[in-house]
């Protein structure tokens, strides 16, 4: 992908990267999408060649352990990924994006610990369910 075209997907999306491989991450993106999420909203896998593209031009090393929001160019990581992600849902979950306020250093405590056991808690998927053309529109890949 070109890097105009890489710039236009960070200025026109709410783009959320993601560990593909993650069943925790997968019933996340799962919840995500029943809660009727922006139109703005896009998801992509670190291991899809778009998710790594997407990584070198922010500048980010790739980590499995989180999840990332990318919001008009702002990165956000972790808790704070999280929590902004719902901000952008269309259900009462959207409030508790409001916790963003949270210092990271609490937030992410929680964070770290769903991360470090994440595979133990829900596996690692091996496919992905089929999705509706719907969905489909939500995935840059």
């Amino acid at each position: 992908m070109t890097t105009k075209k890489l710039d236009e997907l960070i200025e026109a999306h709410i783009i959320i990267i993601f560990d593909g491989v993650c069943g925790f991450c997968d019933a996340s993106i799962q919840f995500i999408l029943n809660q009727n999420p922006s139109k703005e909203v896009r998801f992509v896998s670190f291991q899809s060649e778009t998710g790594q593209q997407l990584m070198a031009k922010l500048k980010l090393e790739i980590n499995l352990d989180t999840i990332i929001l990318v919001e008009k160019g702002i990165v956000h990581q972790k808790a704070k990924a999280f929590l902004g992600i719902l901000k952008h849902v269309e259900s009462p979950y959207r409030f508790a994006g409001y916790f963003t306020i949270i210092p990271s250093f609490i937030s992410n405590v929680f964070y770290d610990i769903i991360a470090t056991y994440r595979y133990k808690i829900m596996g690692k998927v091996e496919q992905c369910r089929l999705l509706t053309p719907t969905e489909r529109a939500f995935f840059l890949e």
